[in-house]
């Protein structure tokens, strides 16, 4: 009895699984041909796996287009301002392995330095030592990393690379070449430095189903519902009473497991934090994906907090594809069986950091699998035909064999 339960339960989820629609749409049109970014919809994340192997771009000819999923982060530029160049001692290379810059220190103590480096198509990692005589030299920095260096409108771009407070009058920069070209350093020295993003990061606020108060046990609980399962990165929140506040608060999902063979629903913590009127109302998460989260806040014998809003946000995804100019391009995502592509876009492309154009995702359709036409099915093909037939036989079997024994009883006495 319990394999057949377990069975059923099993056939249930798979056949609900199956029957989970896909998700398709269209890109806009893009006006020249090369790298776009692509943000994923929120929408597209809900039916999509969570690592994106399913999702799939379509030419106008239903031909693959290549494409790799893109770090989530700001494009930034350093522009600066009275820029004074330090002295570079010396300029040398290590055969194939590595470039190293000598500079002397014209300050008592140093926190940073700006670097003027020519356009350059990828990053280059670096160290950074520090001496007292040119001779022992002592390390500041180990695994350091520059990012974006490619201007889009001027021959070389300003970065900024800090590093522990030190008096060494002399230090030494030294870039890995060893996996990459070497790049061409104009200069090192001081300024006044400011990051400038040029693409920021912007978490998209996602649609609620429903949201509900409860008052009970000194705390307030709050149940947040979507209409499909969202990915959740960020909690933000709007408090209009008490004026001061300092409450702990968790999020947690409610699941379901076997004990003693027999199901039960339990509290899946997700993440706490503390709410304080003193500080920033956001809360990041560990990434999740529900269709139901609850916060539960202490109150203690406190007077609850007056809510007037909360929302959700979920830190964007980006694919970039190299896209023709006035072409038709589709989009799928949300088969469960799809492994992730292999495509050598990435090994050639992924180095470019600069800021790319942005193309929206639009016309999303959700689909779901028709289920196979089946032919109908006889009488005496129906299971339970066949259990009637069987409990029949067995009741005639039992009904002979049992006058036959009192028979032979009958004969014996």
């Amino acid at each position: 009895m319990k394999l057949w339960i377990k069975l059923c339960v099993l056939f249930s989820v798979v056949s609900a699984f199956g029957q989970r629609p896909t998700i398709t749409g269209n890109l806009d049109t893009v006006p020249a041909d090369g790298l776009y970014l692509i943000p994923i919809s929120h929408s597209v994340l809900s039916y999509a796996q969570s690592n994106l192997n399913d999702f799939r771009i379509w030419d106008a000819t239903g031909q693959q287009v290549p494409y790799f999923i893109h770090p989530t982060r700001a494009y930034s530029r350093t522009t600066v301002s009275n820029f004074s160049a330090f002295n570079i001692l010396s300029n040398s290379r290590v055969g194939d392995s590595s470039s190293v810059y000598i500079f002397k220190n014209p300050k008592a103590t140093l926190t940073e330095a700006v670097l003027s480096i020519a356009n350059y198509q990828g990053n280059k990692g670096y160290q950074l030592a520090g001496s007292y005589d040119t001779k022992q030299w002592y390390g500041l920095v180990n695994n350091g990393l520059l990012q974006d260096l490619n201007h889009a409108d001027a021959t070389s771009v300003y970065k900024v690379i800090q590093f522990p407070k030190c008096d060494y009058p002399y230090l030494k920069l030294v870039f890995d070449d060893a996996q990459s070209l070497p790049i061409n350093l104009l200069n090192i020295g001081t300024a006044s430095a400011e990051m400038v993003n040029l693409v920021p990061v912007d978490k998209e606020v996602l649609p609620l189903g429903s949201i509900s108060y409860t008052e009970q046990d000194k705390s307030t609980q709050i149940q947040i519902r979507f209409t499909e399962p969202e990915v959740v990165n960020q909690i933000t929140m709007a408090i209009t009473s008490p004026e001061l506040y300092s409450r702990q608060a968790k999020v947690y999902t409610l699941r379901e497991r076997e004990v003693n063979h027999v199901m039960e629903t339990y509290t899946n913590v997700i993440t706490s934090f503390e709410i304080r009127s003193d500080a920033p109302l956001v809360f990041d998460i560990p990434m999740l994906k529900t269709k139901e989260l609850y916060i539960e806040i202490e109150n203690k014998d406190n007077p609850k907090l007056v809510i007037p809003q909360i929302q959700l946000l979920q830190t964007p995804k980006y694919v970039v594809a190299h896209l023709n100019a006035k072409q038709a391009y589709t989009f799928s995502a949300g088969d469960p069986e799809l492994q992730a592509p292999e495509y050598d876009l990435s090994e050639v492309a992924q180095t470019q950091t600069r800021a790319l154009p942005v193309v929206r995702m639009r016309s999303l359709t959700t689909v779901t699998p028709e289920k196979p036409q089946t032919e109908p099915i006889s009488l005496w093909q129906q299971p339970w035909f066949m259990w009637c037939c069987i409990g029949i036989a067995a009741a005639i079997i039992l009904y002979y064999a049992f006058h036959l024994i009192k028979d032979l009883n009958t004969k014996a006495g």
